[in-house]
């Protein structure tokens, strides 16, 4: 069967709309899943979630009554209140002085949409009683989770205290209008929570060969996020066989317990955890994502040198290669050191991604097709050269590098030395190193820097280019601030703090080689980390 012809299969068996962690919907999905997988002995593991529903949302004043979405994790409520349009503000700066006590902020998301909920946090800050979130595109409405924690935590967190609601771009700016005519907006938003709820992960087939995977949850329509991708899944289980293994996971929106601003991944972390307890995580193989296709741009996101690097040559050229990404399934596998990948096009669907709009008519077929061929081909290199198919010696050779830009320090030339010393002799050593010093990592102050959160390996030492900047302007006599330094660095989820310095301003220049200190100081402190990590490694 056609990979056409197995998504618009899909598309018929799975519910229409929201299939939510942890709701009917999941679980009627996650069966009929197994069933695609008869006969490579398929089955539904079970963990604990949360889950969270919309039950009606009324959006309605100034003449006018506008179809909204809720916002995953927004609480219920009732209101009659004057709105007040803010336009694309974000940062925190652009929400100074502004006062919404008593008013509903309406607030047009940012291009990086999945912000909409620092967005939130900033409105809720200044006393909205609900948020009205506009499109930055017409005729679509959007599902993006609130949260109330200023942060990235694993564990719970705030749950968010006022209603929140999407509206299209059209919609937003009636809206506005209405605001500016000094007007009320009756908002009715009804939802529900289950803190008891399971989601479940199917598996099937042989995990030790590649092991292909995908999430069945979604949003909205969510074809291409994530129809496409399970139909991925089903069509590589018809080329491989027993010789591969196959997951498809519940709970990838959303379903970490206690309102965790981590809540995403949940499905695909607890079954990693799962095979780690029960000592089936070694036996892994490759594990190759599959979400957000139906681009033009193929992306592959890969953990770790030594897999991109492989990856890079079976797959070749005409493609953009990254290191992997916080918002995908293969994360929770690259955290534990398990060589993953997701070959995505997300910035191209990102003007449908959570939307009543994604839709099958709007997806190129051809590069699906040139997608599931990539995916077929890192499956099939993997099972001709097994672990051979990665690049190990670019595991010690990517940190050395970093290592000898700073040998000026005396820790430096201490952790090159053990590193030097470190045999890879196997896919078990190479696990090692990747999970001592492979985690995400945020470039600046949550809040006021939205830049890609990605897999940085070996992220201990992701500073030093920034160092060397700095002490490159000390030693010129330079009176300016270099441009593009990035004064923070945050392990998100784990919340580890490699750098923190307020970022100096224009009139800080004479203080320059006080703040090169400081961040000499942070880097030696991370070097130090590094060298005990390595001392452990080696006992």
């Amino acid at each position: 069967m056609k990979i056409r012809e197995i998504a618009y299969e899909l598309t018929s068996a799975l519910p229409r709309g929201d299939v939510v962690a942890g709701s009917r919907e999941e679980h009627e999905s996650l069966e009929a899943v197994a069933g695609y997988l008869d006969g490579l002995s398929a089955q539904v593991h079970y963990f604990p979630c949360s889950t969270w529903v919309e039950k009606g949302v009324e959006l309605s004043g100034g003449g006018l009554r506008v179809k909204a979405v809720a916002m995953p994790g927004s609480p219920s409520g009732e209101l009659y209140l004057e709105p007040v349009y803010l336009g694309e503000r974000v940062l925190p700066e652009e929400w100074e002085g502004v006062d919404l006590e008593g008013k509903i902020a309406v607030v047009k998301m940012y291009g990086k949409v999945d912000e909409a909920a620092w967005q939130y946090v900033q409105a809720v800050a200044r006393g909205a009683e609900a948020v009205v979130f506009v499109d930055p595109f017409p005729d679509r409405r959007r599902r993006i989770v609130v949260t109330a924690t200023p942060d990235y935590r694993f564990g719970p967190g705030t749950p968010p205290p006022v209603p929140a609601v999407a509206v299209s771009l059209e919609d937003g700016l009636r809206l506005a209008r209405v605001s500016g005519r000094g007007e009320k907006l009756y908002l009715r938003v009804e939802t529900a929570f289950d803190h008891s709820a399971r989601t479940g992960v199917v598996v099937a087939g042989n995990a030790g060969g590649p092991l292909f995977t995908a999430h069945v949850d979604k949003w909205l329509s969510g074809f291409t996020d994530n129809v496409l991708g399970v139909a991925l899944v089903v069509a590589l289980s018809r080329a491989f066989g027993e010789s591969a293994g196959y997951a498809v996971f519940g709970a990838e929106e959303y379903g970490a317990p206690g309102h965790s601003p981590w809540y995403w991944i949940w499905g695909s972390r607890s079954y990693a955890d799962f095979l780690e307890r029960r000592g089936e995580l070694d036996s892994l193989g490759v594990v190759v994502n599959l979400d957000v296709l139906g681009g033009a741009g193929i992306t592959v996101s890969a953990s770790g040198p030594d897999f991109q690097g492989g990856l890079g040559k079976a797959l070749g050229e005409g493609y953009r290669y990254t290191s992997d990404q916080v918002i995908f399934d293969s994360f929770s596998f690259t955290m534990k050191g398990v060589a993953a990948a997701t070959l995505h096009t997300f910035q191209d669907v990102l003007p449908v991604y959570h939307t009543d709009l994604d839709e099958p008519q709007r997806v190129d077929w051809e590069k699906v097709l040139e997608a599931y061929t990539l995916a077929e081909r890192a499956g099939e290199a993997f099972l001709r050269e097994e672990w051979g198919l990665l690049e190990y010696s670019l595991l010690k050779r990517v940190a050395l590098e970093k290592l000898e830009k700073v040998y000026f320090l005396e820790e430096a030339r201490r952790v090159a030395g053990l590193l030097e010393g470190v045999n890879i002799r196997d896919e078990h050593d190479a696990r090692h190193l990747r999970r001592l010093f492979t985690r995400p990592l945020h470039r600046g102050r949550y809040g006021e820097v939205f830049s890609e959160v990605e897999a940085v390996y070996p992220y201990i030492l992701d500073a030093v280019e920034d160092l060397l900047v700095l002490k490159r302007a000390v030693e010129e006599g330079s009176r300016s601030v270099p441009a593009r330094i990035f004064f923070t660095r945050i392990v998100p989820g784990w919340e580890e703090v490699l750098v923190d310095l307020e970022p100096p301003g224009k009139r800080h220049g004479g203080v320059l080689k006080e703040y090169y200190e400081s961040f000499l100081r942070a880097v030696r402190r991370s070097l130090e980390s590094m060298e005990e990590a390595l001392l452990e490694l080696k006992r």
